[in-house]
């Protein structure tokens, strides 16, 4: 079984390129504690600043998105199944975007081989959730199909009414260390640029301020700014491998 800590401190056509947004739409939100966001004990957790992730890239790998899948692909009487094309790596490995469960939700999947069940490694948070992500992964022979995957992460943010923290633009970071089979699960708090709901219906990532939250550039890149951040969750999801 896989090990887990739980702690208050609280995705065939891919290109390599900066995060470009996931439009899907659903999910059922889940009040935090404010109380929680104390990050003391998790400064060395992988992920706690998102520029840490993109700082990888250094480290000989390359930044694929994950294919865009529009929110129409989805919905509450659709069909439970693989959105898009997943992206498979030359090792076997996947990565695939599911629309599944009563109350459907967009999930993303890692598959480390083929047979395998896979394990859910991010998933739409809030009933109006805008979500995106990317992996980094090495790719020896230039041919834009990775070798492996080395991290994944997806980010599903509150663009509807203000669900969450109140006040707050909550946004939460799923960070998947594929090597190391270790999930950080991480709830930031965003400053608002203008009132929410932020979505302008019926597309949910499109808002009616852009951006919809306060930003500072790091290098080249732009990063949403974080009031407070919590790690929710880190744990292990495929367990001991024979």
């Amino acid at each position: 079984m896989g090990s887990a800590r739980r702690s208050r401190t609280g995705f065939t056509g891919v290109v390599t390129a900066a995060i470009t947004f996931v439009l899907l739409v659903s999910c059922a939100p889940m009040v935090p504690d404010y109380e929680g966001f104390n990050a003391s004990g998790a400064a060395e957790a992988l992920g706690r600043r998102e520029q840490d992730i993109d700082a990888l890239v250094r480290d000989g790998l390359v930044r694929f998105v994950l294919r865009p899948v529009a929110a129409d692909d989805g919905y509450l009487f659709g069909e439970r199944r693989v959105l898009g094309e997943p992206v498979t790596a030359q090792s076997g490995e996947r990565l695939e975007i599911r629309w599944e469960g009563f109350f459907p939700r967009y999930r993303l999947y890692y598959v480390p081989a083929p047979g395998h069940p896979g394990v859910v490694i991010g998933e739409c948070y809030f009933p109006d959730g805008c979500n995106n992500g990317f992996f980094l992964a090495p790719d020896a022979d230039g041919n834009t199909v990775p070798d492996r995957f080395r991290y994944v992460q997806w980010v599903s943010s509150d663009y509807g009414h203000d669900d969450g923290v109140p006040g707050y633009l909550d946004r939460y970071r799923y960070v998947y260390d594929v090597a190391k089979d270790r999930l950080y699960l991480w709830h930031d708090l965003l400053f608002y640029r203008c009132p929410p709901p932020l979505s302008i219906p019926p597309y949910t990532c499109r808002t009616k301020c852009d951006p919809p939250c306060k930003v500072s550039t790091v290098g080249n890149r732009t990063y949403p700014v974080v009031f407070k951040t919590r790690l929710v969750e880190e744990r292990s999801l495929l367990g001991p491998q024979e």
